[in-house]
């Protein structure tokens, strides 16, 4: 048995060319379990086999999130618990998603700037990418970490539009999932960039996506996103607790700005899953936002609130 379309990897999870599986853990100190963010997965290997390995190698507990509907679903034939943590956006690579006559227009603005090239993730080109993360609109707040593969960046393709006079203006890296399904990673520009720039690099990383046989790719997960926004979908305890905090801080993490750019290309929206082998309590949740980096995002939010009325007359 393989996979099938409809129970991919999990998000940031790939096929490789290993002979054998490898995954990345973290400890989760409060739920006392193992949380597993990316693993590459040789191309012959069943999810079977993968749950298998998991269930071997961490009898206390695992947690894998990213899973798509069906894909929770296996995980949980024998026990455990999902809850759903955002959706993802999917474009069909058969269909037009860059038709729109604005977003045309910005595309061919785009056009004039630069030229779409695909780069080794070599020495050179990983500082490149170093930098450019420096260079980012958001690159003085901490950075989240493990909800997408950043360094070191094993098994990922990078894209890169760069300007006339070779400077990286946009970057964007991808895995792949499945034989036809790709997945994005990171999507990075400079905060100068012209716009357009990342519209501009996304049609051109489509394009060689379709020429080379992909079905589907994914533009990656919005966190946050249809938590309670669908009224004929119940919402779990700890759903409604995510979805609280995450409108409490919208301005430390913008999920509906990057939903907007991301739904501008008319994708499929699909829900998101969290598994946990050992069930999913308020502790795991509180282990997650901190190997996420998104409690520091609060943390740091909260201190320039506390701080602002000492110095705001100074």
């Amino acid at each position: 048995m393989t996979l099938s379309v409809q129970e991919p990897l999990p998000l940031s999870w790939a096929r490789s060319g290993t002979c054998e599986p490898v995954y990345r853990s973290i400890s989760l100190p409060l739920s006392r379990a193992t949380w597993i963010p990316f693993a590459n997965i040789p191309k012959n290997y069943t999810l079977s086999s993968v749950k298998k390995d998991l269930e071997d190698l961490f009898p206390e507990g695992f947690l894998v999130r990213g899973c798509s509907k069906q894909t929770a679903g296996f995980f949980k034939q024998k026990g455990g618990a999902v809850l759903r943590t955002g959706a993802e956006a999917v474009l069909c690579l058969q269909n037009g998603h860059f038709e729109k006559k604005s977003l045309r227009k910005l595309l061919h603005q785009a056009e004039k700037k630069g030229r779409i090239v695909e780069v080794p993730l070599n020495d050179e080109n990983k500082r490149h990418l170093l930098a450019l993360q420096r260079q980012a609109r958001h690159s003085a707040k901490p950075q989240l970490a493990n909800v997408f593969r950043t360094y070191p960046f094993d098994a990922c393709r990078c894209f890169v539009l760069c300007s006339f006079a070779d400077e990286w203006l946009a970057a964007v890296t991808i895995t792949t999932r499945e034989d036809a399904l790709a997945h994005t990673e990171l999507m990075l520009k400079r905060d100068n960039s012209p716009p357009g720039s990342m519209e501009f690099l996304l049609a051109g990383v489509f394009d060689v996506l379709r020429q080379e046989g992909f079905f589907e790719w994914s533009l990656g997960e919005v966190p946050f996103f249809h938590l309670g926004q669908r009224r004929n979908v119940p919402s779990r305890l700890e759903e409604s607790i995510v979805v609280l905090i995450a409108e409490l801080f919208r301005d430390v993490y913008d999920f509906r700005g990057l939903f907007y750019f991301k739904n501008k290309f008319y994708p499929q929206w699909r829900d998101v899953y969290l598994y946990s082998l050992q069930g999913i309590s308020l502790l795991t949740l509180a282990d997650m936002a901190v190997k996420t980096r998104y409690a520091a995002l609060v943390g740091q939010k909260v201190f320039n609130v506390l701080k602002e009325p000492f110095f705001s007359d100074r």
